[in-house]
């Protein structure tokens, strides 16, 4: 059995297009309730309030989830979007949950949590561990295919 190059694992695209047009209609209407009401006050403030939150808030925060690879595996290891990059050799073993989601255990979590954020840590992954038996845990939802699949996918990289 030969080895991709690589794998990727997204979330799906559909949801989050619907949710960005949607915040960009809102962001919009924010627009002119600004224009239409400048000399009240309360109407400025709830127009202000469209098209910060929906307008830019949202847009960038949708726009970088369209950007955003969960999960991304190839001959240098498994790297978890925004979090870090594990070599296959730290990597236990990939599964799927009792829940039916992804998970993935490791050996080792120091090269991964190297430059992870400060809501990624040891701590965090013990606690998943505890409650899934996996350091990793991944839904279809995050993955935009069912965890079994992506897990044959992943282990077919394991050495």
């Amino acid at each position: 059995m030969s080895v991709p190059d690589s794998v990727r694992f997204r979330a799906p695209r559909g949801r989050i297009v619907v949710l960005l047009i949607a915040c960009l209609l809102i962001g919009a209407m924010g627009v002119v309730i600004v224009l239409l009401n400048l000399d009240n006050l309360v109407s400025l403030l709830v127009g202000a309030a469209a098209i910060g939150l929906f307008g830019l808030g949202g847009g960038f925060s949708l726009v970088r989830q369209l950007r955003a690879t969960t999960l991304r595996a190839d001959a240098d290891g498994l790297h978890v979007g925004r979090v870090g990059t594990a070599p296959w050799g730290d990597v236990d073993r990939i599964g799927t949950t009792a829940r039916g989601e992804l998970g993935v255990r490791l050996r080792r979590s120091d090269a991964l949590l190297s430059d992870a954020p400060r809501d990624t840590n040891r701590e965090t992954l013990r606690e998943t561990r505890a409650t899934s038996g996996y350091d990793l845990v991944f839904s279809a939802h995050d993955l935009g295919t069912t965890p079994s699949e992506a897990a044959a996918a992943l282990r077919r990289f394991l050495p």
